[in-house]
Order: structure tokens, then C-alpha cells, then sequence
């Protein structure tokens, strides 16, 4: 499993010891308004999103990683990773980290390495992320990143944009 240093944070691929961190953060009200959203889910929920990860290492090299900050101390501020997207053709990257770390740029920052991992360890041609609309903290990471706007359209009910990036495009 593939551990992914930054100048300030460190990556490590989710596992299971990390279900009751991760379901107190994907739980909390302002986490969950755009991540999941806006479900409480249980924690069987936040155990299957574990193996499904692993399972995604398992298949193309890459999955969640826990975001951890080793002079903060903390086990787990955030996680950001690849899946494959629900229509199961295209691989998205999703993120997020705990509101005590807004505005930090530790997002930005794993994202940047999480994408060069797909794009130049794990042969990932093309990303896509997607958020609702109102969430502008999220638009502008993508924007930071270099995505491109795709499109915007109704998904699971929410005013949704899209966003894209290729291996040719990526330049973090």
C-alpha cells in the first residue's frame, strides 16, 4: 500500500482502525452537508467505504488515504482519494477534511498528490470530482487544481457541478 508524503502532510491508504475517526468526521453536520449528502450514516456504511477502498487498491493502485498532519499530532484531519465513479467508467477523486482545518490548504495539498499518484503511478488517464452546487470551498480546490468545469446538472437530487482532469492536463 502506497504511503504519499507532502511537504506538510502525510498519506496513508484507510483501514478499518480508522472506522470510528472517520465516522465521527463523515457524521458531523457540517462535513456531511456536502459530502455524503447530508446523510447520517451508520457506521456498517463507513466499514463498507473502508473495503471498498482497499478493494479499489487492490484493483488500480490507489483508493482513500487518511490525510494526517505529524506535527499537529493527529491521527486522521481528512482523507482524499479515488473510486470509481457510481456510473462505474470513470474514476473520481473526493475529499474532505474536518472544519477545525478549513482554510489551512491541506486539501489543495493532497490532492495534488493523490492525483500525480493516479495519474503517474497508477496509469488513471482522466479524473473527474463532483460537488453541489453551494459548496464554493470545493469549487475552488478544484479550480486551484487546475480542473476544468464539465458541467452542471441535477445528480441524487442536488444542484451538482462537475469538474475534469486528464494526465496531459495535470501539472501539480
Amino acid at each position: 500500500m502506497p504511503i504519499l508524503k507532502t511537504e506538510r502532510l502525510i498519506l496513508r491508504p484507510i483501514v478499518n482502525s480508522d472506522v470510528d475517526v472517520l465516522h465521527k468526521f463523515w457524521t458531523d453536520p457540517e462535513v456531511r452537508r456536502y459530502l455524503w449528502d447530508d446523510q447520517i450514516m451508520p457506521k456498517d456504511t463507513v466499514a463498507d467505504i473502508v473495503r471498498s477502498s482497499e478493494a479499489c487498491f487492490d484493483e488500480f493502485g490507489s483508493g482513500f488515504f487518511a490525510i494526517e498532519v505529524p506535527d499537529r499530532r493527529v491521527d486522521l484531519v481528512g482523507f482524499c482519494g479515488h473510486r470509481k465513479f457510481e456510473d462505474g467508467d470513470q474514476i473520481e477523486v473526493l475529499y474532505g477534511i474536518m472544519p477545525e482545518y478549513w482554510g489551512e490548504g491541506f486539501v489543495t495539498e493532497a490532492t495534488v498528490a493523490v492525483l500525480r499518484h493516479g495519474f503517474e503511478t497508477c496509469s488513471i488517464e482522466r479524473v473527474i470530482a463532483a460537488t453541489d452546487t453551494p459548496n464554493q470551498r470545493s469549487v475552488r480546490v478544484m479550480q486551484r487544481l487546475g480542473m476544468v468545469f464539465e458541467e452542471r446538472r441535477e445528480w441524487h437530487g442536488l444542484d451538482t457541478v462537475f469538474y475534469s482532469i486528464s494526465k496531459l492536463e495535470f501539472t501539480g
